[in-house]
């Protein structure tokens, strides 16, 4: 390994644990109403964490694919498509931050409600970034790779973050104010420790191999 390899390999490492780290950040925004909207579903400083953190999962995605490539060659492949759906999270994060550029020039539009041509598109897509999370983990149960209980992490974490996503004011306190949090600190607990082991100098391939007798 070169040392612009290793030099990557760690920088990747800092990516598994700062992406999902400002998940739970943004999540911990909305929680304490920190830049709420006018409509108060959603805050502009939840929305600027979201983008960075929808940002850094691209990268963890494709590696975690890879990974499982190196068990199932088509299945990863598949994951590697799939999974850069997870990047399409910038446009609802996005969308928090105009919400509150709105909010500021005196605009009472909740963009949340609107349909906008193409949106279907962008949705499906990004919830197939969803789905190949649950997919990852139902291979790693099966394939090996990473630690059983990071497996099921993975299968976890997008059911749970699913859960507490909404809209507009319909949405139910118990969703927004538990699942959501809930589900980026699940997020969290399954990648963090993957960058942990990288940034202690292992190669992750083999580091999960050793770990999932565990």
């Amino acid at each position: 390994m070169s040392r612009f390899e290793r030099l990557q390999h760690k920088l990747l490492g800092i990516a598994f644990i700062v992406g999902p780290l400002l998940l739970v950040m943004g999540a911990a925004a909305f929680v304490l109403g920190i830049g709420m909207s006018s409509h108060g579903v959603s805050s502009w400083v939840e929305g600027v964490f979201m983008v960075l953190a929808m940002l850094l999962f691209v990268p963890l995605y494709l590696h975690l694919a890879a990974l499982m490539g190196e068990r199932a060659p088509v299945f990863g492949l598949i994951c590697t498509i799939t999974g850069l759906g997870i990047g399409l999270g910038i446009v609802p994060a996005s969308v928090r931050i105009i919400q509150a550029g709105l909010d500021q020039i005196g605009v009472d539009i909740g963009l949340f409600s609107l349909q906008p041509p193409g949106q279907l598109v962008l949705v499906l897509w990004m919830g197939l970034g969803l789905l190949t999370t649950i997919l990852l983990g139902i291979g790693f149960l099966i394939k090996g790779g990473l630690p059983r209980w990071t497996a099921i992490l993975l299968i976890l974490a997008p059911i749970v973050f699913v859960m507490g996503q909404g809209g507009d004011e319909s949405i139910a306190w118990w969703q927004v104010n538990i699942m959501y949090p809930l589900g980026c600190v699940l997020y969290f607990a399954a990648l963090a420790p993957i960058g942990w082991r990288m940034l202690a100098g292992h190669a992750s391939v083999r580091s999960a191999e050793a770990v999932t007798a565990d």
